[in-house]
């Protein structure tokens, strides 16, 4: 795992920025595994719930509707968290060139024997609003995803596809790929 850290961020101006800021970068990335934990977590709960009560049409009805309002859910207290992959569903999940890094970075270190546990990473990079704490970890399909962005759909969910995103790049995978990455923002300061 790779960390920048900034001349001076753990310094303190004063008390009550010591009281609110985290006290190391070790911190963040527990803070920010939590959210993931959390926000995958009622995604699934909510994309089984479809599924069994209407089938795996439903499902991609879930992760149009329902994803963003999980992932708002789980963005407070200064936290932002979504999902990117080099491959989108989705248009407003664009890599932005950080995370392209990562991810290929992801992708070269998979194809070259590393496990998805050793894969996550945490940054502080600048930005012009100042020191942003940023954090990737990868999302490798499973068996609930590949119906959906597998191989082999059914013509059903290729019609919600097409109907919801029309310029779907996230098909023809296959189980413990990587999908994409969960990617989570804070600013510090």
């Amino acid at each position: 795992m790779r960390y920048l850290i900034i001349a001076g961020l753990l310094g303190v101006s004063s008390l009550a920025a010591a009281e609110t800021r985290p006290a190391n970068l070790d911190e963040l990335q527990l803070q920010a595994q939590e959210r993931i934990k959390g926000f995958s977590g009622e995604l699934k709960a909510a994309l089984k719930a479809a599924i069994s009560s209407g089938g795996l049409p439903n499902g991609v009805q879930v992760c149009q509707q329902q994803a963003p309002l999980i992932a708002q859910k789980w963005s407070t207290d200064g936290w932002q968290i979504g999902r990117t992959s080099l491959k989108v569903r989705n248009s407003d999940n664009n890599a932005d060139d950080w995370e392209q890094q990562i991810l290929q970075d992801y992708a070269d270190k998979l194809a070259s024997g590393s496990t998805p546990a050793q894969l996550k990473h945490a940054e502080v990079v600048s930005s012009d609003n100042g020191e942003v704490f940023r954090y990737m970890q990868p999302i490798m399909l499973d068996t609930l995803c590949v119906a959906c962005h597998g191989s082999q759909l059914a013509e059903a969910v290729k019609q919600q596809i097409q109907q919801h995103y029309p310029n779907d790049l996230a098909t023809g995978y296959n189980p413990g790929e990587l999908r994409g990455a969960f990617t989570l923002q804070k600013q510090l300061y």
